[in-house]
């Protein structure tokens, strides 16, 4: 049992069993769901007249605008389907941050069912095309699965004619691989993901699905033109836009929320089938960004406008029933394990929200076994105390995206590395131009010594990255420059001309390579979650209330030592750093039987001992001898830094530096 199963009171977007009141701003959902149900209808009519539309909803911190979007999943369920993205930090709104969150989206379950998204929008669109009902996208799926590979492939063939001829300005050879998906193997669905996600495939990928190339910029506004043909043949695409009071910029700066209303304004206007819903707190959206946008734009981004309202006390004693019922003791009458008083004061407290509700009841399940004239006084849990556990849980979820990001073969994407390490900046008050550079995000520090560049080069191909190093190396004639990448997402040894250049460029007295280990990396993520949650004012005090951004950021300060994180350092000089030399160049070939003899010794020699050591080490793959130790202790209280560098001696490793070790075998 979990000791208070009040604390995520904070709404997961992707919650598989959420706990819902459906009258709690009934409007909102019925509102989303109209046009849900309209671009249905138009789909049926052949898909003319399935034109998107837009709703803005605007409400206080803690209000259930997060909530709103699980309702709807369960609600609709596969008459739809659903994206959810929110601003990053430098990170400009474009059509390849939308077609991103898109497909990954489109990886999530449908609610409450065994299928994925992609196979409701693919099923609806070949059910249609085909004759078959596409109110049950799934039945088809599953029937069409059934099929030999050749059938499937003549149902796609005709689904791509048709929507060829009927819309011309969509991409037939987007459009192809879509359909192919919910039918492919494992490895070919996690290419084609990355191919029409916008993303750089590797080779082999590019390979697997018969490309040339990832889609170019230009390719990327019409690709969303394709999915929502797709989606107006019964499974609309709800768009969200979560957090928009991230795109308010310090200083009064306008440029971020200038180009997510002309993102908006031209998705509303050329591509089909979309529901567009934003988010964002009333009082920034009025303040920050209504202001700012001109007529036209306020005529598409405010096309419809719904206030969300506070729960009333009957909604609010619905809510603590549901809540209470996925407690594990309900064999006693409502309103245990609260107390009637409790529950009376919630009720009519001015301005509780929903966050703040959960709150309170959390505080008080956590204190239930004290005397009841204990259970009035107040709770004493300091900001910091809360921002530390926020901060953990921060780090966890970013842990998670890294992992789930190497197992499909991809690092994190160099825009969210660079949002991070933006936000560590901030915390070290140290201001940053954000830029790119032959199609890698960078960012520049500006210095009376002429200042650093970094480069985020988390490239999949080696042609991308090998354009990337020849503008480094010109770039080192004239400043310092840094490359990031991701360790784990190591330069394939086979990439000759990349290890080459850098050797070039790691030669040159102002350039070096700067490999990040995992949790570094996770640090820069969850740095970027915290801040971005501070301005939201999603980060709540004892009664649920936001943390005000500036007790945040002080905590940050005062906590996280982001000035002494490795990659903050290297732009700002303070430290030295050891440089990444590529791979020595392969040695000549030896005697037939040199290598007979050699390969003799390598089968006949005795395997290492399977230790603590080389097992915490087959899991990182990758790691700093610090990780490692750390590791191992976990496992191994009795372990030292001495036993674990007496094992590390006898295992085949691979050093990088002093400080990061490899296993052998995944190198060769």
């Amino acid at each position: 049992m979990m000791e208070n199963p009040f604390q995520a009171i904070h709404a997961d977007a992707w919650d598989p069993t959420p706990i819902d009141v459906p009258s709690i701003n009934e409007r909102a959902s019925s509102l989303v769901r109209a046009h849900i149900e309209q671009l249905r209808d138009a789909g049926a009519r052949e898909g003319t007249a399935a034109r998107s539309t837009s709703i803005l909803l605007l409400g206080p911190a803690g209000i259930g605008k997060t909530h709103l979007f699980t309702r709807l999943r369960k609600q609709v369920g596969p008459r739809a389907v659903f994206v959810h993205t929110r601003p990053e930090v430098g990170v400009d709104p474009s059509p390849r941050h939308v077609l991103s969150a898109t497909l990954r989206s489109l990886r999530q379950p449908v609610i409450q069912q065994q299928h994925r998204q992609i196979d409701v929008i693919v099923g609806a669109m070949l059910a249609t095309l085909e004759g078959g009902r596409p109110h049950f996208p799934l039945s088809f799926i599953d029937d069409c699965s059934r099929q030999p590979p050749d059938t499937q492939r003549e149902i796609i063939e005709r689904a791509v004619a048709r929507a060829e001829d009927r819309f011309p300005d969509t991409s037939a050879r987007y459009l192809e691989h879509l359909l192919r998906l919910p039918f492919a193997d494992r490895l070919s669905q996690r290419a084609l993901f990355a191919w029409l996600s916008g993303e750089e495939p590797s080779q082999a990928q590019l390979d697997m699905i018969g490309e040339r190339a990832a889609l170019r910029e230009d390719d990327l506004i019409l690709a969303l033109r394709t999915l929502g043909v797709v989606a107006t043949f019964g499974a609309p695409i709800v768009l969200v836009f979560d957090q928009l009071e991230n795109l308010a910029e310090e200083e009064g700066k306008t440029s971020r929320i200038i180009r997510h209303a002309r993102l908006v304004s031209e998705l509303r206007d050329t591509v089909r089938g979309l529901v567009i819903v934003q988010m964002a707190l009333d009082a920034v959206w009025m303040q920050r960004i209504h202001p700012v946008l001109h007529a036209s734009m306020r005529d598409r981004l405010e096309e419809k406008i719904e206030h969300l309202a506070l729960p009333t006390p009957e909604e609010r004693r619905e809510l603590i029933e549901r809540w209470r019922s996925a407690l594990p003791d309900k064999s006693k009458p409502f309103p245990h394990p609260f107390s009637t008083r409790q529950v009376d004061s919630w009720l009519v407290m001015p301005g509780m929200t929903p966050r703040m509700l959960m709150q309170s009841c959390g505080e008080a399940y956590q204190r239930r076994a004290l005397p009841e004239a204990e259970e009035t006084e107040p709770v004493d849990t300091s900001p910091d105390e809360r921002l530390e556990v926020a901060w953990q849980e921060l780090l966890g979820r970013a842990r998670k995206r890294i992992d789930e990001a190497a197992a499909e073969a991809q690092g994190v994407a160099g825009e969210s590395v660079r949002a991070g390490l933006l936000a560590a900046l901030s915390v070290a008050q140290v201001k940053a131009e954000t830029g790119e550079t032959e199609g890698a995000p960078a960012l520049r520090i500006r210095r009376a010594d002429g200042g650093c560049d970094m480069l985020f080069v988390q490239h999949a191909h080696h042609t991308s990255l090998a354009r990337v190093l020849r503008a480094a190396i010109a770039l080192a004639d004239e400043r310092r420059v840094l490359l990031l990448r991701e360790q784990a997402f190591a330069i394939p040894p086979t990439w000759k001309e990349v290890h080459k250049l850098l050797g070039t460029f790691t030669g040159k007295a102002n350039a070096s390579f700067l490999p990040i280990e995992r949790e570094a990396l996770a640090r820069l993520l969850a740095v970027e979650h915290l801040l971005g949650a501070a301005r939201s004012q999603d980060l709540s005090d004892d009664v649920g209330r936001g943390i005000p951004y500036d007790t945040v950021m002080d905590w940050a300060r005062r906590t996280l030592g982001c000035n002494a994180w490795r990659p903050v350092e290297a732009l700002l000089f303070v430290a030295t750093l050891p440089v990444s030399a590529p791979p020595a160049s392969p040695p000549p070939p030896a005697h037939p039987r040199e290598r007979a003899e050699e390969a003799s010794a390598r089968a006949t020699a005795k395997a290492p001992a399977d230790g603590p050591v080389l097992r915490e080490l087959r899991k990182l793959r990758v790691a700093s001898i610090d990780r490692l130790v750390r590791e191992v202790r976990a496992c191994d209280p009795m372990a030292t830094r001495a036993t674990v560098m007496e094992e590390l001696a006898k295992l085949p490793i691979k050093r990088f530096g002093g400080a990061i070790v490899a296993l052998e075998e995944p190198w060769r």
